[in-house]
């Protein structure tokens, strides 16, 4: 009889997913065919390509539809190509996509718990709007001078590296690090004089492995059932203390530093009817350490890389940087943030690198809209939506010759000229990313003074052409980014 019922509840659990895989062609949208139990994430799966790749391939394959359904396992999602339907779900229609389909327990990751990229409904909008002001340019200008003098520790760092094998993003990682342990705590993190430095330790800690934000990928529901999350547990106690102690040696000795944590912290003072913790300020704190240091160590890595790999570009973008600091003298933060070859150099490698493959929003309340050919589709609540990045990027119909390195696409008149919600290295609309401008900032200036300083090229090493690691949600590059650096007399 046992056997009879299992057989029975193997039969009818088989038909139901047979069912469910029936989602997409019910609806007449077009989609590639799922794979039981996996759906179409089966080389995610057996780490042979990132969710973020499988579905950037199929936005190149439909590139006739303007919504492709897939299956993550066994939950129907739909993957978004058209930019008008882009910009619906970030901006027209955000009272409908308004959340990231991300789980996390407070209970098992209270730091990643609490970061905006995860928060949901009315939590959500009150941290937003909190922590927003620690972020606006006039912050950033006041912030400017610290990267300048750690640019300047940058290059003499490099410069005791000449001679040996360099992986630049450990460089990045190290100047990164650097960047938020002033700007965010206000320590010396000495991330580039010392290589065992206690901050550069406390980085190694933080994060758990990327199986586990690959989890949250691939499986949101999963993941929560699972427990997983971003940041070790072993380290939350080692970031309240830090982060508490700090603030305590600033009440004692009544310094007020214009930083990050000072931010966070005047929050928890002026809270009213949100009640602001102990865990709420550390949260924000090392939300803009994972951020400041991650994701803008990839990035900027990724920039050297298109400089060395293209003399052309490197040596225009010198030769705009070099006339920037002999009219000035230095470097001041208007001139930075006015120089238009570097700003086209940056944007260009986020459009070739973005630092996710794609984004994944959730329909939060039905929404029914007009297809271009007068169909009427409703996506129903609880859908989850594909942003996908990889593939908006690299489309030859907004993007020319897409794989080639242009900065020019990014200035002057080829700016205005670019298919609007195409571009979305950091997300849009009111859920784009809040420390875009320092992580922009901190890569533009460090940039500006190893271009200065160095002549690069790309050393043996590095594997071409570049494979992203398929665990890692983020574009990080298989054995990594090797550069030579040649030392420039100035």
């Amino acid at each position: 009889m046992l056997v009879i019922l299992i057989i029975l509840a193997i039969g009818v659990a088989f038909y139901f997913l047979k069912l469910n895989y029936q989602y997409w062609k019910k609806r007449g949208i077009p989609g590639p065919k799922p794979n039981f139990l996996v759906g179409n994430m089966g080389r995610s799966f057996i780490l042979k390509a990132s969710p973020g790749e499988i579905f950037a391939e199929a936005y190149h394959k439909y590139n006739e539809s303007e919504i492709v359904g897939m299956y993550r396992a066994t939950t129907p999602v739909l993957v978004v190509r058209d930019p008008d339907l882009v910009k619906e779900v970030t901006i027209k229609s955000f009272d409908h996509f308004s959340e990231n389909d991300y789980e996390v327990d407070k209970r098992h990751d209270p730091i990643f718990a609490r970061n905006p990229f995860v928060l949901k409904g009315e939590e959500w909008r009150t941290v937003r709007a909190q922590l927003t002001p620690g972020f606006t340019s006039g912050k950033m200008k006041w912030l400017y001078p610290y990267l300048e003098k750690i640019s300047e520790n940058l290059v003499k760092f490099i410069e005791t590296q000449i001679n040996t094998n360099c992986e630049v993003k450990e460089i990045c990682r190290r100047f990164t690090l650097n960047n938020v342990a002033t700007c965010a705590f206000g320590l010396e993190g000495k991330c580039l004089e010392e290589e065992n430095s206690e901050f550069r330790q406390l980085a190694k800690d933080f994060f758990t492995p990327p199986s586990s934000f690959f989890l949250m990928t691939v499986s949101p529901t999963l993941s929560k059932a699972l427990a997983a999350g971003f940041i070790k547990k072993t380290i939350v106690s080692k970031f309240v203390d830090m982060v508490t102690q700090t603030l305590k040696y600033r009440e004692e000795n009544n310094i007020v530093r214009n930083d990050y944590l000072h931010v966070v912290s005047q929050l928890k003072k002026n809270s009213n009817n949100y009640k602001f913790t102990d865990i709420d300020v550390t949260a924000h704190a090392a939300g803009f350490f994972g951020e400041g240091y991650e994701t803008s160590s990839i990035l900027m890595s990724f920039v050297l890389f298109e400089i060395a790999q293209n003399p052309h570009v490197q040596n225009k973008l010198r030769e705009e940087i070099n006339k920037a600091f002999e009219e000035n003298g230095t470097l001041p933060y208007e001139v930075l943030q006015s120089l238009p070859y570097l700003d086209g150099v940056v944007n260009e490698t986020l459009r070739i690198h973005p630092p996710m493959f794609s984004l994944q929003k959730i329909c939060t309340k039905n929404f029914t809209y007009t297809s271009k050919n007068g169909n009427q589709v409703t996506i129903e609540a609880g859908t989850p939506i594909i942003l996908p990045v990889y593939g908006l990027h690299h489309d030859p119909k907004y993007y020319p010759d897409p794989e080639t390195f242009k900065p020019e696409r990014f200035m002057g008149e080829n700016r205005e000229k670019l298919t609007k919600y195409t571009f979305l290295p950091f997300g849009e609309g009111p859920r784009i990313c809040l420390g875009k401008r320092f992580g922009v900032l901190q890569i533009k200036v460090g940039l500006a003074y190893i271009i200065r300083n160095f002549e690069l090229s790309v050393n043996g090493r590095t594997i071409l052409p570049i494979r992203y690691d398929p665990i890692n949600i983020m574009t990080a590059p298989v054995g990594g980014l090797w550069i030579d650096f040649r030392k420039i007399e100035i």
